[in-house]
Formats: structure tokens, C-alpha cells, sequence
């Protein structure tokens, strides 16, 4: 089991797909001691950052980078105006400090990693299964992999050379879907449950199926894939 760990770390970097949606790179210090595996989230928190009663504000979120990456996490994360730590977070700027406070989570990966294995995310659910995908590269895998990934529109498509980087070169098959397209957009156009339905006779009945998102669009998916004839046992998932 991995030990729990509060690190002071500093933003080395910060990449925004939108006003609301940023991808933190926070660098950990030297000899932190801090390990993971993919899927797994941190608590992440301010310094002198508390609530009413002087308790400490810290929110969730997945971390995105692989466990080979010892010297950085990534965090994709979303801000909302009445959020107790985003806004303020999303003032923060390249050396600043922030803690982090983990790893957390039994959302990982079943061993071996067969080939065929389904994942599927909706907006900032990318990250854990980018975390997975990842590593699994990092390591040489060279199987094909599926990656659903649904978006709000076309400018949240969060690690997309990196993504199609995978497509090209690791055998990854890459399904990238929003309801909200523009005249440019190059992708599927619809929600993860319509693009199921188009795929599911490629996909092995044995399949494992990785799930991270929204509630709603969690819920939906599995109630899909449960109708398109997938084991209910080989379905694992993570929502918000």
C-alpha cells in the first residue's frame, strides 16, 4: 500500500484550453518521496488557504502524468465561480505554491492489461486514463487500445497531439466526440453513448472498460455498454 504524503509543490507550468479549464504541471521538490499508481487522485489545497471555522479547503482531482514522470504531477482542472479553491487556484501563476496531499483511490488498472481494453472520458475525466495510457506507453505497450473520449466542444480536447501521437505510433484507436461542433471540426460529432453503438461489434465481448466523468454521463455509459451485451464485472469506473 502506498503511503499518504503532503508535499509542498510549485506550478512549472500551465496550459489553458479555455477560461474555465487549465492542465497544471506542479513540480515536486527534490527527494519527495511521493508515488502513485494510474488513477489514483490527490487532495490539492493553498497554503494559509482555510474555510469559516479555520479548516483547511482542499478539492479532489486526478492526476494525469504517469508514475515515470517522478518529478512532476499534472492536474486537469476545472474552475467554477463559486468553487471554494479553483478561482483562486486559477490565479495562481508559475512559481507559486501548492499542496498536495495523497495518492487516494482503487481506481487502477486490472493486471494483465489484455489487449481490446476500452477506455472511455467525458471532459476532465480524461485524466486518470491519461495517467493509464500513459504508462502503459511508457512501458512499451504496443497493443490496441480503444480511447472514448467525449468533450464539451472542440476547443476542450485536452493532450490532443499527445493523443494522436498514441493513435499514430502505439495502436491506439482514438474515438473524440462533442455535441457542439463547428464547421472545422474533423471528429465525431455526438455523446460517448452515440458512438458506442458504432463500435461495439469491434470490441471483444470479454472487454475491459475503464469509465471516468460526469455522474450522468458515467451512469448513461455503463447503462449502454450493459445493453450492448458487456460483462457488467469487466465495467470499472470513476465519477465525480
Amino acid at each position: 500500500m502506498l503511503n499518504i504524503k503532503e508535499v509542498v509543490t510549485k506550478i512549472a507550468g500551465i496550459r489553458a484550453y479555455s477560461e474555465n479549464l487549465k492542465v497544471f504541471t506542479l513540480r515536486l521538490p527534490d527527494s519527495h518521496g511521493f508515488s502513485f499508481v494510474p488513477g489514483q487522485f490527490v487532495m490539492v489545497s493553498l497554503p494559509g488557504l482555510v474555510d469559516a471555522n479555520g479548516r483547511k479547503i482542499a478539492k479532489s482531482y486526478s492526476i494525469a502524468s504517469s508514475p515515470s514522470q517522478t518529478d512532476i504531477l499534472e492536474l486537469c482542472i476545472v474552475s467554477y465561480p463559486a468553487g471554494a479553491l479553483s478561482p483562486k487556484l486559477f490565479k495562481k501563476g508559475v512559481g507559486d505554491e501548492v499542496i498536495v496531499t495523497g495518492p487516494y483511490g482503487v481506481f487502477q488498472l486490472k493486471q494483465p492489461v489484455h489487449p481490446g481494453t476500452v477506455f472511455i472520458a467525458g471532459g476532465t475525466g480524461l485524466a486518470p486514463l491519461m495517467s493509464m495510457l500513459r504508462s502503459l506507453y511508457a512501458e512499451g505497450y504496443n497493443e490496441k487500445l480503444w480511447l472514448f473520449y467525449s468533450i464539451g466542444e472542440p476547443g476542450l480536447f485536452m493532450f490532443k497531439d499527445e493523443l494522436i501521437g498514441f493513435s499514430n505510433n502505439n495502436g491506439l484507436r482514438l474515438i473524440v466526440s462533442t455535441s457542439n461542433s463547428d464547421s472545422e471540426w474533423q471528429w465525431e460529432k455526438g455523446r460517448v453513448t452515440d458512438m458506442l453503438p458504432k463500435h461495439a461489434a469491434e470490441i471483444s465481448k470479454d472487454a475491459q472498460f475503464y469509465i471516468c466523468g460526469p455522474p450522468l454521463m458515467v451512469t448513461d455509459t455503463v447503462k449502454m455498454l450493459e445493453q450492448l451485451g458487456f460483462k457488467k464485472e469487466n465495467i470499472h469506473k470513476e465519477q465525480w
